[in-house]
């Protein structure tokens, strides 16, 4: 959320400077998004300008020489700093540590791979080289070798440890040093795998009563559209085929228990449901996510289990998870783990979109589109313009709006929802409109003559933060190369901001804005809803008022969303002013309990880019929420209701101002009793 160095709020280097750099390399192992090679320290055939950038950031960050290689990203000025410890040792060198660099934010992202069973490996070493480095016949050896014996045909399969070791062992191959020999041992017992042990997958099947989580998550989020096809992999009993057959559109599933004969099929959206944290092979983990992609028309749904939603009393551990007192296996993966496992191995960007539901989109377009979408508001122009006091009749006897009600408010929702015209592509029935009014200016005159000029201001001014808040919160992960977005947020970017550059620059000024601990404090001082704790540093909101924040703190919730998921699922958003945090909170049935029980905290770490699920149903006391009204807008309707309540517990001796978190339930329900009593 900060630039590297606070006190210079620059990049750098710029984008054109660095991509000259770049094509100017003299050698690298060159992929469509990025170049690698080892670092070359001094070497003057390094452009200066790279090699000055690296050595200063070495030196800020404290990044050591076991950070061998660099990744130079090709879409934006980014650079990784990885860790292969064994690179001139061993044949495929796995990778331990990353440390990424974006030049332009200065953001930092890092991550530790020593912990994870299947980490990413490295092949054709020689190309990381120049061609006179002592080590670079050697390797290229080996890499024409591996080539002549076919193990390198499938890219996707081999760059991870173990499936690297599992196509070594079919074919009963092995190294000494770097040759490529026979292993002489029988490809039938060669071939790695966990621990021997009787695991029951198919225990793990629900029988549903209703859809599952992660696809009525889908549906929420208008994610499955008219007539695309539906498939999903893993399953089970098939409640989800069928809920989604009954909804119209064709659907279908596969199961190696439940439904072995199906025919795993390719399908617009594909549906990997709860289904990775129940493989125990990390190996087959990465397979079965290639397969379920490679079926992927539109956008893949990957759903697991999360650290920190444990509920199991009796479970040992097993491999890199656990098993169950059923035989079962579970691996709860860490918010970071899951999400750098979709994207080393799909080699494209995944969206939480809830906790631990990912979307992964085939085109990037796809995927900017819909992060766009969730960070735009509701806007209902009716209520607007009647708090505007400017809502009024229609006086013209001729006034189109009378027999043309339907078509003309479907047109304005348009226009607002946008902030500007709509194009053909955007509304299919402007000719109506243009027929109906004369011309759609007049149809946008008419709007305004009913609803006033300030209101459709306000619509615009909205929209136009909705696109800063999506541009800034996309820097959080990498800068959106400008033709990758679709020809819509093209043409709201050029009329709002009148260029893309001019939007990035403003977007970076509300992230550094957003880093402010003075800039929070003023932007939440100025609000007239949610409670601060100035002791504690906290602000803290109903999710109902999300949309009412300013950009400055919409941009951390966004943040957040791009790590976590969906806000609007929890109940209160917590923002730590003074840490770069938010808080997640989930309370059972808290719009109709009056005092609601805490039974999940989601807490982001902005700064470190790291999640923490924390379950509050185990333990021997649980939290309450006492006045919740404090959270809510001034006007919410059950405002009064819940007012009244907490009058009675001001009568037995309960303030806000002291009461923190509050008696546990357990102390509650025992007062309760010794009163009544």
């Amino acid at each position: 959320m900060t630039p590297t160095n606070p006190s210079d709020k620059r990049s750098l280097v710029t984008t054109s400077e660095y991509r000259q750099s770049l094509d100017l390399l003299p050698f690298g192992k060159r992929l469509p998004g990025a170049v690698y090679l080892v670092d070359p320290g001094d070497d003057s055939r390094i452009p200066s300008l790279l090699r000055i950038t690296v050595a200063e950031l070495r030196k800020r960050l404290n990044i050591g020489a076991e950070f061998n290689l660099l990744k130079f990203h090709t879409s934006s000025p980014k650079i990784s700093f990885l860790a292969y410890p064994d690179f001139e040792r061993h044949a495929h060198p796995a990778l331990s540590e990353s440390v990424i660099v974006d030049l332009v934010t200065g953001k930092i992202r890092r991550d530790d791979y020593r912990v994870r069973a299947n980490p990413p490996i490295l092949h054709r070493k020689e190309t990381f080289l120049p061609t006179e480095h002592p080590l670079h016949g050697r390797f290229a050896k080996l890499t024409r070798q591996e080539e002549a014996a076919g193990l390198l045909e499938d890219a996707a399969r081999i760059g991870f440890r173990l499936n690297w070791e599992r196509i070594l062992a079919e074919k009963g191959l092995g190294f000494k040093g770097h040759c490529l020999v026979e292993s002489g041992v029988p490809a039938s017992t060669a071939v790695s795998a966990p621990p021997k042990r009787k695991i029951h997958r198919h225990k793990t099947a629900l029988v549903r009563r209703e859809i599952s989580k992660p696809v009525k998550t889908l549906l929420e989020l208008g994610q499955l559209r008219r007539g695309e096809s539906f498939f999903d992999y893993g399953c089970g009993h098939g409640g989800d085929v069928e809920a989604i057959e009954k909804l119209g559109h064709e659907s279908g599933g596969w199961d190696p228990v439940h439904a072995p004969e199906a025919e795993r099929r390719t399908a617009d959206i594909v549906n990997l449901g709860f289904v990775l944290n129940v493989i125990e092979d990390p190996a087959e983990r990465v397979e079965t996510l290639l397969d379920a992609w490679k079926r992927t028309r539109r956008a893949l749904l990957v759903s697991t289990l999360i650290a920190g939603q444990e509920a199991y009393d009796d479970i040992q551990t097993f491999g890199d998870g656990v098993l169950t007192s059923r035989d079962t296996f579970q691996k709860f993966f860490e918010p970071s783990e899951i999400q750098a496992l979709l994207e080393d191995t799909l080699q494209t960007e995944a969206v939480p979109v809830g906790l631990g539901i990912y979307l992964v989109f085939r085109e990037s377009a796809e995927l900017h589109d819909f992060l766009a979408q969730r960070s735009r508001r509701f806007i209902d122009w009716e209520s607007l313009s009647r708090k505007l006091g400017l809502l009024r009749a229609l006086k013209s006897k001729r006034d189109p709006y009378d027999t043309h009600r339907e078509l003309l408010d479907a047109y304005w929702e348009s226009v607002l929802e946008l902030g500007r015209m709509p194009r053909d592509e955007e509304f299919d029935r402007l000719a109506e409109v243009r027929q109906a009014c004369g011309s759609l200016p007049r149809a946008l005159q008419l709007f305004i003559d009913r609803f006033g000029e300030p209101t459709f201001a306000a619509a615009r001014l909205r929209r136009k933060e909705d696109l800063l808040v999506f541009i800034a919160a996309a820097q959080l992960r990498r800068k959106i190369p400008f033709n990758q977005l679709s020809l819509r947020l093209q043409r709201d970017l050029r009329s709002f901001f009148g260029s893309y550059a001019n939007a990035e620059e403003k977007a970076r000024e509300l992230m550094f804005a957003a880093g402010d601990e003075d800039e929070l404090e003023i932007a939440v001082g100025q609000l007239n809803f949610g409670h601060l704790d100035p002791k504690e540093g906290h602000f803290t909101i109903h999710r109902s008022l999300l949309d009412e924040l300013p950009a400055i703190l919409r941009v951390y919730v966004e943040c957040a969303a791009r790590l976590y998921g969906n806000p609007r699922e929890s109940d209160l958003i917590k923002f730590h002013l003074q840490s770069r945090k938010l808080t997640f909170h989930y309370y059972r049935d808290f719009e109709k309990d009056p005092l609601p029980e805490l039974l999940t905290r989601i807490k982001i770490d902005l700064k470190r880019l790291f999640v923490s699920v924390i379950d509050h149903t185990t333990g021997l006391e649980h939290q309450l929420l006492f006045f919740k009204e404090r959270f809510l807008a001034k006007d919410h309707p059950d405002r009064s209701k819940m007012e009244r309540f907490s009058k009675k517990l001001f009568s037995i001796g309960l303030r806000k101002e002291t009461i923190g978190y509050g008696p546990s339930k357990e102390k509650w329900e025992a007062f309760v009793s010794n009163t009544i009593d």
